[in-house]
């Protein structure tokens, strides 16, 4: 759970059962590790969400002892450090929007149905563009195990234009084309005019794992919450 918590930053009781106790009829057991952590130092309750929910978050302790047990391959998340106001009392955490949540719930429930497990999964990787812009993957997920070798996800509440997700997937081809650095250009121009295989020379293949195939790394767009005219989406 202190993994969980150190490469999520912030998760729900929901959130953490679905994703490392999915065979549990419901989150008691969780809550009970939760409220147990809490007791020891290592976690606290940052708020409280609109859907009643609490919002859970590591204390410099847990945060500290999540970084002993993740492996050095693996980024940890920053410490959300409690902050006090005027008067000396706790600053209610903000910042835990609906997208977020969603962006938690989608990798809770693919770890919960066995693609990967909480190690799999990183979130907000940025890919930088030569222009200067940014492209930030709401997740990226490493799972060879389970036949996901990478694939990075865009989590969408169905309030994006499409405009919009058409830009991010004209901006992740532009980042896929790159060479990396010190790639000879006219071998790879060559090889791809001859239909041979040229990830070897882009960038992406410097940083994520090889998917056995041509091509670019998956991307994949999940759909959340839901709309007026089509009610729930999936």
């Amino acid at each position: 759970m202190l993994k969980a918590l150190g490469i999520f930053q912030r998760a729900t009781a929901e959130h953490l059962w679905r994703m490392l106790r999915p065979g549990d009829r419901h989150d008691r057991c969780t809550r009970d590790t939760l409220n147990a952590l809490k007791e020891d130092g290592k976690v606290r309750v940052e708020t409280r969400l609109e859907s009643n929910q609490q919002l859970w978050v590591l204390t410099e302790r847990g945060h500290t002892e999540a970084k002993q047990l993740l492996p050095g391959n693996v980024r940890v998340s920053a410490l959300r450090k409690l902050e006090y106001d005027d008067d000396g009392e706790p600053v209610t955490g903000e910042g835990f929007d609906e997208h977020a949540a969603a962006v938690t719930m989608t990798a809770a429930v693919l770890t919960g149905a066995g693609f990967g497990t909480p190690l799999s999964w990183q979130t907000e990787i940025g890919h930088k563009l030569p222009y200067g812009y940014t492209q930030y993957a709401d997740l990226t997920m490493r799972a060879p195990d389970a036949g996901v070798p990478a694939m990075l996800l865009e989590v969408d509440r169905v309030n994006e234009p499409v405009d919009d997700l058409v830009d991010k997937v004209r901006r992740y081809t532009e980042w896929f084309e790159l060479l990396a650095p010190k790639a000879d250009k006219v071998k790879a121009q060559a090889a791809h005019h001859h239909g041979a295989a040229v990830h070897d020379f882009r960038l992406w293949s410097r940083i994520y794992q090889a998917t056995g195939r041509e091509g670019y790394v998956p991307v994949a767009f999940v759909f959340t919450g839901k709309t007026k005219a089509s009610g729930p989406a999936g």
